[in-house]
Order: C-alpha cells, then structure tokens, then sequence
C-alpha cells in the first residue's frame, strides 16, 4: 500500500541522492591532480515501486545509492604494468650505455685514437732523430700517457659498474618496500570492506604502487576473492608474481635480499638476489633490475649482453695485445725487445704491468702469452727500464750506430700493421668498439622511445577512462545541482500540500 507521504519521501531520496552525487563530484574536482586518483561514479538506482493504495497502479519510491565506484579498465592497468616493465628496461640500459659513450667515445680532443696519435707523432720524432734525448723524453711522455689514458678509463668503468651495483641494491630496496606496502593495504581494505566502509582511496594507493613496482620488475597482478563485503558482494585482494614467483599474496609480501658474490667469479664483490625465504635465485623477467644486471655482468659472449664487462675486456685486450705487438714484434717487425739503446741496452721491453722491470714481466710467466695475460688496461704500464732511463729505448738495430733508426721505423711500421687485431690496425680495433657501443646504445635509445611512445599511449587511454576530467564534472556538477533544487522544489510542493490537506481535514 502506497504512503501518504509517498510523494514527499521521493522528494528527499531524491535530494540524498543528488547530495550524494554532488559530493562525488566535489571530490573527483578535489583530486584532478592527485597521482594516482581514479574518477568516481555514483551507482544510482531506483527502489521498488510501491502499489497505489485501492489501485492496481504501480508507482515508483524514488532513487537510491547503492556505492560509489571507481572507474577503471582492467585491461589498461595490465596492459600499461606490462609496459612499463619493458620501457623500465630500456631506459636503463639507454641511459648506461650513454654514460659508457661519455666514457669511451672517442674525441679529437681526449679520446684514445688522440692520445695514441701524440705517441706514433712522438716516435716519428724519435726516428728523424734517434739519438736526440729531448726526443727519447718525449715518446716516455707519449707512451704514459697511453698507458695513463687506459688506467684512467679502465677506473671509470670499474667507478660505472660499482655504480651499477649500487642502483641494483636501491632497486631491491623499493620493490621490497612496495611489496610491502601493497600488502598492509590489501589488509586495510579486507578490513575497511568487511564493516561496509569505502575503500576508493585504498585501491587508489594500491594501484600507484602497482604502477612503481611494474617499473622494476615484470609482474603479473591478479584478484583473489578472499570473502565478502557487508553488502553481499565479493571481497577481492590483488595477488602478484614476478617472473611466475609470489611476491604479494593477501596481506603478506616476500621479500628479497641482496648478498655479495663470492664464487671466484668476476663477479665477485658485487650484489647477488634471492628470495629471503627460500634462497632461491631472483629473477626479474624484466624492468630496470634486470638492465641493471645486464649492465653490471653482461660479457657479449655466448649471446649475452654486451654490458660493462664486454668494454672491459676489449679495452683490456687492446692494452694487452698492443703490449705484447710493440715489445716483442710481430709479422716481419722487430720489436722494442729487438732493438738496442744508445747506452747498449738490448732485451728491454717498453711496455709492463705495475712499473715492473724487462726481467720481472719476463718471469711473470711460463711462455709469451701467460706473461702478457697479466696485462689489462687498469694496469698496463711503461716498464721500470724505460721509465727510469730513456737512453734505453731501443731505436737502433745494433749497438754503436747513433743515427741508426731501423728498430723504430719497425715499431712505426708495427703500429700501422693491419694483422696485429682481428678487426685490423690498433685504430680500427677501437674504432670497432667504439662503433659497436654506438650502435647498442642508438638501439637502446629507440626501444626506450618506443615503448615510453607505447606506455604515453595507454596512460592517455587510462586516463580517458579513470581520469578526472575538469569539463565533465563542471557539466555534472550543474546536472547534479539542477537535480538537487529540483527535488527540493518537490519537497516544498508536498509541503505545501500537506499543509493544505491537514488544514481541509482539521476544518
């Protein structure tokens, strides 16, 4: 049977729900720049119709409010953490390899085809005249210099590795404060949602460290239903693997921890990850944790990465290779070993490792390549000799000839041999390598503007979908507004009536 005050309590569900809707949309203008807010919706409905009384008429109740619900894309979100994990990637790597250019890119100014051109201009010199000491001083100074432009680059890879490692840790860190703190929120909103209370703002907070997490690592986010709310309907919590590994179940997170490597390999020192509970080996499947691994240990063989270790080792080789060339000769060219000082000396080697002497590189080793094995580009030096006396720099072929330039004119010819690398003369091997790091860090490059084009692409969808838009809430805040101050028009028309009927009964 219908009210008499049917017509008036319709007038006030009205006002309620438009009330509501107006507060809603307050706070969606409210948050229009909060990070991570998503637009909210009243979920409007109307309620069971009543019959008239003495009638087989059916008249509605008004309306009511159901919930008030977040507006978001489910695909998006998965879409744009898958995403993120490979734009978090690339980004890093881009950035790294940029760093190694600035360290390895060579310049006319400082780079290492500059400093080698001052040493083949110094032995030039020398051969003009090869019995100048002024000369001989000069090609010391020349050969340092090669020697120090190497040990000082081979420190700033090892200063950008040890750097690396230290990012890796960082990044550990925040995932596992992420975890974390998306755990205590899944908490927070089983709770929150068991009492009936809203739980927009918890999700709000969940989903923006779902996004910072996506950038670390690959991961896969999925809802388990773990109960129900006051209202009937079921209580999710999010669920997330990394790489198919459980990281975030409920309200309990694992964790990870960083150790430091100690197998004999060369990693030796730096960071390893494991689940904390397990021990296993961490393994991120993507994100800016695994470029910073490829970065620190990635040698180029067998297919791996050609991370900080691969420029390493070529720069170690050139120390190396060029080293043994220039000391003992090779392909029809005496070396420096060959040759004989001004002073007589013969058997004196130019370049060593750690200032040791012709004699104690020689019995670093049991044969040739054992010795210059110990050679690298952080320790390559002039040989104790050579530094202490010039006079034992061997431009001559035999003892007793002043003017006799033979042997540098081979260390000169020697220089220029297209068979001392695989890639050709000491200039094009760098410039191989070189080129090489160009063209990974271009490719780099692209793939971050890529996918960060991709990512901006669905971020504009996302936010098209869950943003707030400042124009579409104006236009539903006059909707609402019109709404309300209708409704409360018909509370005074009922008022009205009321007034005027009670007065016709009481009269």
């Amino acid at each position: 049977m219908n009210s008499t005050f049917t017509g008036l309590s319709i007038a006030v569900r009205g006002l309620y729900s438009s009330q509501a809707a107006l507060a809603v949309t307050n706070n969606n203008i409210s948050n229009v720049n909060t990070e991570g807010y998503t637009r909210q919706t009243v979920n409007q409905s109307a309620t069971t119709p009543a019959a008239v009384y003495n009638s087989k008429a059916i008249i509605g109740s008004g309306s009511q409010v159901n919930s008030v619900d977040q507006i978001r894309d489910a695909q998006l979100d998965k879409k744009y953490w898958r995403e993120n994990a490979t734009v978090g990637e690339w980004e890093t790597k881009a950035d790294g390899l940029t760093q190694l250019e600035a360290i390895l890119g060579d310049t006319s100014e400082n780079g290492l085809s500059s400093v080698m051109d001052e040493f083949y201009s110094a032995l030039e010199d020398l051969s003009s005249d090869p019995s100048s000491n002024s000369a001989r001083t000069v090609v010391k100074q020349a050969g340092n210099s090669v020697c120090e432009y190497l040990n000082s680059t081979a420190q700033q890879l090892t200063d950008l590795r040890a750097d690396v490692n230290s990012d890796i840790k960082t990044d550990v860190s925040s995932l596992n404060a992420y975890a974390e703190q998306i755990a205590d929120l899944n908490k927070q909103i089983q709770t929150a949602s068991a009492t009936g209370a809203s739980v927009n703002d918890l999700m709000d907070q969940r989903n923006l460290l779902i996004d910072k997490l996506s950038n670390l690592a690959s991961i896969e986010v999925s809802e388990v239903i773990v109960g129900k709310q006051a209202d009937g309907t079921n209580n999710t919590l999010v669920s997330i693997t990394v790489n198919g590994a459980s990281l975030v179940t409920g309200s309990k997170a694992r964790q990870l921890e960083v150790y430091e490597i100690s197998d004999g390999s060369s990693q030796d020192g730096l960071y390893g990850i494991r689940w904390q509970d397990t021990q296993a080996e961490f393994n991120s499947g993507g994100g800016s944790i695994q470029a910073s691994l490829d970065l620190r240990d990635g040698t180029g063989v067998d297919s791996e990465y050609k991370g900080i270790p691969y420029y390493m080792s070529q720069l170690d080789e050139y120390a190396r290779t060029f080293a043994m060339a220039f000391n003992e000769g090779m392909a029809g060219n005496s070396g420096h070993a060959d040759g004989v000082g001004t002073n007589g000396s013969t058997d004196i080697r130019f370049f060593s490792y750690d200032q040791l002497s012709s004699e104690e590189l020689m019995n670093s080793g049991t044969d040739t390549e054992s010795i210059y094995a110990n050679i690298t580009a952080s320790n390559i030096s002039l040989t104790k000799d050579v530094q202490d006396d010039v006079n034992k720099i061997a431009a001559a072929s035999s003892t007793g000839e002043s003017g006799n330039n033979e042997n540098i004119q081979d260390l000169i010819n020697l220089c220029e041999d297209s068979s001392m690398f695989h890639t050709g003369t000491p200039e094009d091997f760098i410039n191989s390598v070189i080129s090489t790091l160009a063209s990974d860090s271009s490719y780099a490059q692209r793939q971050s503007d890529s996918h960060t084009s991709i990512l901006n692409s669905i971020t504009n969808r996302r936010s098209s979908v869950s943003g707030v838009s400042t124009n579409e809430e104006t236009a539903n805040l006059t909707k609402y507004q019109q709404a309300y101050e209708a409704s409360a028009a018909m509370v005074n028309v009922w008022d009205e009536i009321y007034k005027e009927t009670i007065n016709l009964v009481s009269d």
